[in-house]
């Protein structure tokens, strides 16, 4: 019993940190969702140097580890800008999480179905709208499951952020555990915390999945019962009566044409009576 609540304790004693990294995450999400679309249009349908330059930035910060932009943002920005650790971490996990988007986006836009794209504009739909009412359905149902495994690497590592003393899950632990010598304690206890809030968005994930093989499904299964329907209309489609006459070519044509009868009819005097005055 005693040690059920010195873990009680020692959990509460955690939250702080565990509210600093959900904020850390939900943060550089809401920054790096945004850039990371824009960045797969741009790769998918932008004017050839604007989708280089972008190519270019997106496999630059895929290539850097988290911690070494996290680096250079902080003690690079900082002697130019004088900014918070908190806005530090966000500005490196968000253009890192944009890197990693953009390919994800760029994928599903590549995949949306040409037709409906096609549609809209023959529809007098704007950019905007064709991107808003046919691209962004299309990239919510295909790109959800990835997006929130990006989602579930963000949040893990906000444990980075203790490299600069930033406040987060990891850092209170360390912090904790250190004061109180017992390191390994909360490390246990911040681990739990984070395995919770990781099983929950992989339960995200599962529905999401779940969900999306429904709605694919459904639409596969329409489709071929579309198709089988075309088939069985074409098949029992009942043709017009056959004409002889439409089979003959040619000369046989000139050969088989019917001829019209025509009875010449004689006027002699006998045939008109003369009425008598």
């Amino acid at each position: 019993m005693t040690g059920i609540m010195a873990f009680w304790e020692d959990l509460v004693r955690l939250l702080p940190g565990l509210w600093g990294s959900l904020q850390l995450a939900a943060s550089s999400l809401a920054i790096g969702l945004p850039l990371g679309f824009l960045a797969g249009l741009a790769l998918n349908s932008a004017p050839r140097p604007v989708r280089w330059a972008t190519n270019v930035l997106v496999q630059v910060f895929r290539g850097f580890p988290a911690l070494l932009t996290l680096y250079i943002v902080y003690f690079g920005i900082a002697d130019i800008l004088p900014i918070s650790r908190f806005t530090a971490v966000v500005i490196a996990f968000s253009v890192t999480a944009a890197a990693y988007l953009a390919e994800i986006f760029r994928s599903t836009i590549a995949s949306a179905p040409k037709g409906q794209i096609e549609a809209a504009s023959a529809l007098g739909f704007s950019w905007t709208q064709r991107v808003l009412h046919v691209l962004l359905p299309h990239v919510v149902l295909i790109a959800l499951v990835p997006v929130i495994g990006i989602c579930i690497i963000v949040f893990q590592g906000t444990a980075l952020a203790i490299a600069i003393g930033g406040t987060e899950l990891l850092g209170t632990a360390m912090g904790y555990g250190t004061l109180h010598l017992d390191v390994m304690t909360q490390l246990l206890v911040a681990s739990v915390l984070f395995l919770t809030v990781t099983a929950l968005l992989s339960g995200c994930e599962w529905l999401a999945q779940r969900r999306a093989d429904r709605i694919l499904g459904r639409s596969v299964e329409a489709g071929r019962r579309n198709r089988g329907l075309m088939i069985r209309i074409r098949t029992h489609t009942p043709t017009e009566p056959h004409n002889p006459a439409d089979s003959i070519s040619g000369n046989d044509a000139v050969r088989h044409r019917p001829t019209r009868v025509r009875t010449a009819q004689h006027h002699h005097p006998e045939h008109h009576p003369v009425t008598s005055a």
